[in-house]
């Protein structure tokens, strides 16, 4: 496989969607509540309690810190001319056959990705695959995915 690093997953395909999951500026939160915490606190009486807010900015950084990796690995979401990824599932764009309506219900069908439900706050994009099943992917711009994955399907057919 020429061009791809298989543990990462890249390859020189354009990528023509993507979503990270979350946002690395969230890790600083950690960190900027500890540097306001003793800001204020130096106001007080008896100065800051410096290794007391070192110790809770490192807490909520390391919490932020799983929170953001995990997101990012569950929460991924990356389209390229060969494969959809949802999560840590890979569907190869060769099987999604058409897009379904987008009023579609997609209760009860197949759920792309790590869990056996559309993410919360995260918008379904029904996909019907050459098998003959339906399948629900889904991003955080769902109309956003549901146009990438549109081009791609009419710029195949017209080739």
């Amino acid at each position: 496989m020429t061009g791809a690093d298989p543990a990462a997953g890249t390859t020189d395909e354009p990528v023509l969607y993507a979503e990270t999951g979350s946002r690395p500026w969230v890790l600083l939160f950690g960190p900027v509540l500890a540097a306001a915490g003793i800001g204020l606190e130096s106001l007080a009486p008896g100065g800051p309690s410096f290794a007391l807010w070192l110790g809770v900015g490192l807490l909520v950084f390391l919490y932020t810190l799983v929170l953001v990796r995990s997101r990012r690995r569950f929460l991924r979401v990356e389209l390229t001319p060969s494969t959809l990824v949802q999560g840590s599932t890979r569907l190869p764009m060769s099987q999604v056959t058409s897009l379904r309506a987008a009023d579609e219900d997609h209760h009860g069908l197949r759920v792309l990705g790590d869990g056996p439900v559309v993410p919360r706050r995260l918008t379904p994009v029904v996909l019907r695959l050459s098998d003959g099943t339906r399948a629900v992917a889904w991003a955080r711009d769902g109309a956003a995915l549901r146009q990438a994955i549109g081009d791609l399907l009419r710029a195949r057919a017209s080739s």
